[in-house]
């Protein structure tokens, strides 16, 4: 897959992996549009990256994810490239009366907001010539870590609906890819104790596996050492749930 003028959408791209594939996809001369919440950080990384496109945007919104379909249009005339980053990663107990709030918000975010933006932009996307849906995930979607219950959860499915989206879209254009990180050394692991140890790598790394992939026409890129967690995850499921949660 040649990336040069392809169409590109990440959401929650203001920061982390999400701005580090913007970076990787304005160097092979893609058009990107990263949206977040946060406009703060959506104008800092403008102003680091001026060919950069910006739009604020909350993926559990509808009316919002709507804009942005019409924001998508008035600037690339369309879009060929979806990219559902956006996550929040919350760790908690839930004897210590964490909110429920919280926890719901949380689902929204993580499954939800792929959910809607990829129905919102599907007739869009069915009109490139070479549409693809990227959907991240993660290694706790094969091993669940236990006070990260949501997030796990929300994550193993995202991996179900990415692999039903895949075959209900098999007599079309569209490809449907799942990309799983590893640790990557982002804000969000800065203060996670569960990380401690790890060899973590770099969002930069990460993004530049990710474009090899893609650009290899992959439908999984399970960056090492994800590849290794799945199988364990099959043939010793307790094993690899006692060693995470230990």
């Amino acid at each position: 897959m040649n990336l040069k003028g392809k169409n590109v959408l990440i959401t929650g791209g203001s920061i982390g992996i999400g701005l580090e594939l913007a970076k990787m996809f304005l160097a092979d001369e893609a058009n990107v549009l990263v949206c977040a919440r946060n406009q703060s950080a959506l104008d800092k990384a403008k102003s680091e990256n001026p060919a950069l496109q910006i739009a604020q945007c909350d993926v559990t919104v509808r009316e919002q994810v709507e804009n942005l379909l019409q924001t998508t249009k008035e600037l690339f005339g369309g879009i060929d490239i979806l990219i559902n980053n956006a996550a929040v990663f919350r760790r908690f107990n839930i004897l210590e009366d964490y909110p429920l709030e919280k926890q719901l918000e949380e689902i929204d975010i993580n499954l939800k907001g792929p959910v809607q933006v990829t129905n919102i932009f599907l007739k869009e996307l069915l009109q490139s010539k070479e549409p693809v849906i990227v959907n991240l995930t993660s290694g706790l979607a094969y091993v669940p870590m236990t006070d990260a219950q949501i997030y796990s959860a929300t994550k193993a499915a995202i991996n179900s609906w990415t692999q039903s989206l895949r075959y209900q879209l098999r007599k079309t254009k569209v490809r449907v890819v799942l990309l799983s990180p590893p640790v990557v050394d982002t804000r969000m692991n800065a203060n996670n104790p569960g990380v401690e140890g790890m060899k973590l790598i770099s969002p930069k790394r990460f993004a530049e596996l990710s474009l090899r992939g893609l650009k290899k026409n992959k439908d999984e890129i399970l960056v090492s050492p994800i590849n290794s967690l799945k199988l364990i995850s099959r043939f010793a499921p307790r094993m690899a749930f006692k060693a995470l949660n230990k």
